[in-house]
């Protein structure tokens, strides 16, 4: 996997979106190491919190650049196909496959979470997992596509609203 610079921006599948602060030697367990310092875009308590990622740990840990623009599109084609299968599976076994998506990194395996997640809302009540794994999905979605577009995230937000809206999309104020 290549370096990453500082002030560059990626996807950390655990953390979500992040931007790289540093990059220094940090002491961990008995030596020193070559680390991403890592500002994630969650806010918590009003602070970012801050990861040490060994370099040696980036490709382990799915640490990625932010989807190319030119595959936005792309997401955006997997949200809107609706050929949802009927789904027979239990709610923890169909929480495991979703986890293991939203682990593996990929931007197309989050927005097939996402709008599976949000199909199967319209029939069922999601399961408190599947409700957090939703909302990590959504969150990862609007972030990176934000990024990756150079945009606001409310306007991609509106984009996925549009896209899920059942009748027409909710009329703008302003």
């Amino acid at each position: 996997m290549s370096e990453f610079e500082i002030g560059e921006v990626v996807v950390y599948p655990i953390h979500g979106v992040a931007r790289i602060t540093d990059i220094r030697k940090e002491k961990i367990g008995n030596s020193d190491q070559l680390c991403y310092i890592l500002e994630t875009e969650i806010k918590t308590a009003n602070e970012r919190p801050v990861i040490k990622l060994p370099v040696d740990k980036v490709e382990s840990n799915r640490v990625r650049k932010i989807v190319d623009e030119s595959e936005v599109s792309k997401v955006i084609e997997i949200l809107q196909n609706r050929a949802l299968k009927t789904d027979s599976q239990t709610w923890n076994r169909r929480h495991r496959e979703y986890q293991e998506k939203m682990r593996s990194g990929s931007i197309f395996q989050a927005a097939e979470v996402y709008r599976d997640l949000c199909l199967l809302k319209e029939t069922k009540d999601l399961s408190h997992g599947e409700r957090r794994l939703f909302d990590q999905a959504r969150n990862l979605l609007i972030k990176e596509l934000s990024v990756a577009k150079k945009t606001e995230e409310t306007e991609i937000e509106k984009t996925i609203n549009k896209i899920f809206s059942r009748t027409r999309p909710p009329a703008e104020t302003e």
